[in-house]
Formats: structure tokens, sequence, C-alpha cells
């Protein structure tokens, strides 16, 4: 296909984006194009505009960025099994090699060649996008397309949550930014018999409790130590992982996700070795376990996405859903080109 596209590039190493048209891209063997119908912003896009000290470990400017997508296909390179001309797919953004140890061992999602689609290669804040076919989900046609253009971070609240086994469990979440609330909810439909929400932001707390948190709080009550089955961290804020490690009762489950910004400190022997803790963690979705797992739960009736996409823009006003994105009063920003 011929012609030009609006994106939204990351063009030099330094902060800020340009919005701008670019070539539409050509899909290579084994890749798909896609008509873009929705994209959304994630935290990592906030660390690449910023250009953290991570963005510039991980981007080589010029790039297209965002790695949240929904889109049509419309022309495919080479065979396909799973898509077709005209399906709705949403793109894993793990691309796996398929040969590593770990993909060898169904474990894909932690591929030891992995590239990351909008971050290791152009993404999906664009008119158009190529992606792998093998990195391809076919969306079902029940579910809602806001709620397809979301699950690539859905399905990071459904891998934790699943893995952390809460049937039953008191469950304390820390950080309700659109991935934590997701856990919220998914939490819920589980089974939890009690999920506690915990963030400083009053917008996101009440939030929280329209994605199902039986309790919210700006901080965990002291009276909440040691009593609580599973506690999962979103938002990798040191102080909030130290109250997570005193929250969780002796035998416990702590599940990590958010990602601090520096390295963090723990007391070993009294975390570790005195309250005999189960420690977990993950990274993305288990390729396609979760993806599964995830059109199960969104079309069980038992789970509702609508509170937590609270704002859309065109592509075109990128620059002021960033910003509304960045002051913490929002959930999940979605944008269409």
């Amino acid at each position: 296909m011929n012609g030009t596209m609006l994106a939204v590039v990351k063009e030099k190493p330094e902060p800020g984006v340009a919005v701008k048209q670019v070539p539409i891209p050509s899909p290579e063997e084994g890749e798909l194009l896609i008509k873009v119908k929705a994209a959304s912003i994630c935290g990592t896009d906030i660390g690449i505009y910023d250009w953290t000290p991570w963005a510039e470990s991980h981007i080589n400017p010029p790039i297209v960025i965002g790695h949240e997508v929904l889109g049509e296909v419309v022309e495919i390179n080479g065979e396909s099994e799973t898509v077709n001309v005209g399906d709705l797919v949403s793109s894993e953004t793990h691309i796996f090699c398929g040969k590593c140890f770990q993909c060898q061992n169904n474990r894909r999602h932690i591929c030891e060649n992995m590239q990351l689609f909008g971050i290791g290669r152009n993404g999906g804040f664009a008119e158009y996008a190529t992606v792998p076919i093998r990195t391809s989900w076919k969306n079902d046609p029940e579910i809602k397309q806001d709620w397809m253009s979301v699950q690539e971070p859905f399905g990071n609240a459904v891998h934790a949550v699943t893995k952390a086994s809460v049937v039953g469990k008191k469950v304390v979440i820390f950080g309700l930014g659109p991935t934590g609330l997701a856990a919220c909810a998914v939490a819920k439909a589980k089974d939890a018999s009690e999920v506690i929400g915990i963030d400083p932001v009053e917008y996101r707390r009440k939030l929280g409790m329209a994605m199902g948190c039986d309790k919210v709080f700006e901080a965990l009550p002291a009276e909440y130590d040691n009593t609580c089955d599973v506690v999962i961290d979103m938002s990798g804020f040191p102080p909030a992982i130290a109250r997570a490690f005193d929250a969780v009762r002796i035998g416990g489950v702590l599940m990590a996700f958010g990602i601090p910004k520096t390295p963090i400190a723990i007391d070993w022997g009294k975390y570790m070795i005195n309250k005999e803790l189960t420690i977990l963690s993950v990274f993305g979705r288990h390729i396609w376990e979760t993806w599964e797992e995830t059109t199960k739960l969104l079309k069980s009736g038992k789970i509702n996405l609508d509170p937590i996409i609270t704002h859309r823009f065109p592509l075109s006003q990128f620059e002021e859903a960033m910003a509304v994105m960045k002051s913490g009063q929002s959930g999940k920003i979605v944008l269409t080109p």
C-alpha cells in the first residue's frame, strides 16, 4: 500500500514525540498490515515520552511508538492459518523467536531473544501498523471493540491474579492505575473473599470501587499488617512495595508486577526467611494461555471494563492525551486514528 499516514514518532533521544506524516509500512514475509482501529496509552509510553533511563536503554529513535493496539487486517504477506483479511486482531507485545530454551518450554512471553512491539520495532500509534502473524490474536467478535483495544494490559492483570491463586483469599492491590484496576476486577471474578485497593489518588480510588474493590485506602492501615493472604504490587513504588511486605501474612503470597525506577532493598531475614513468603512475578502475558483466559473472562459477564476506559482522543491530539495520562486523573486512554 502506497501513501503516508499519521503516526506518533519518537524522533530523537530526548523528551517528547512528534505527531507527523510517515510512509505507510509494507508487511515483510510472515507479517500482517493492519488498519489501526484503536490504541491505548501505557505507563511504558510515558517513560518513552519522558525519556527515562529505561527508555534510553530500550529505544533506538526514530521509531513509531505504542504497543496496545486493535486493528483490522488489510494485507497478509505469507501463509496464515490463524487470521484472514478483515479480521480484528490485537498484537501480543512480546515478539518471540520460537527457538530459544524459553520458547521451547512454553514460556514464549519471556523469550530470550524477545523483540518488543512499539519499543524495539515500530508500533501502533499510527493509522497503519505491521505485526507478525505469529503474535497476532484474532479477537472474538462477541467482545466490545473498546475492550479488544485494552486486552494487552488487561491480560497482564489476568496473568498476575491467576498465577497468585486468589480463590477465597484476602487480596490487597497496591497501585490503581489501569492494570491495577483490572486486577481488582479479575480478583473479584476469580472469587477472592475480599479485595482491597491502595492508591494515593482519590480519582483512582473511586475507579477502584467501580471495578469491584470491597475497600480502598490512600495508604494501607497498620491494622492490616500480617493479615493479607495475597498482596499484588502494581505500582512499582518503593514505599508501596515496603508496605506490601508488611501486609502479607506469614506464609502468604506476594506478586510483583510494577517496576521500580531504581533498585530497592528488602530485609531478607525478616521477610524472606522469617515470613516464609512465596514471591512471584509476571512479565506480560503467558502466550497464548492468558489470551484464552482473557477472552473467557470478558465473555463471562463477570467483568465490565467500561469504567477503566475514561478518555478517548483522536490520534492527532496525542499531546493532549498524554497530558491527561500524566495527570493521574484518568484510567485507560484510547486513541483513534
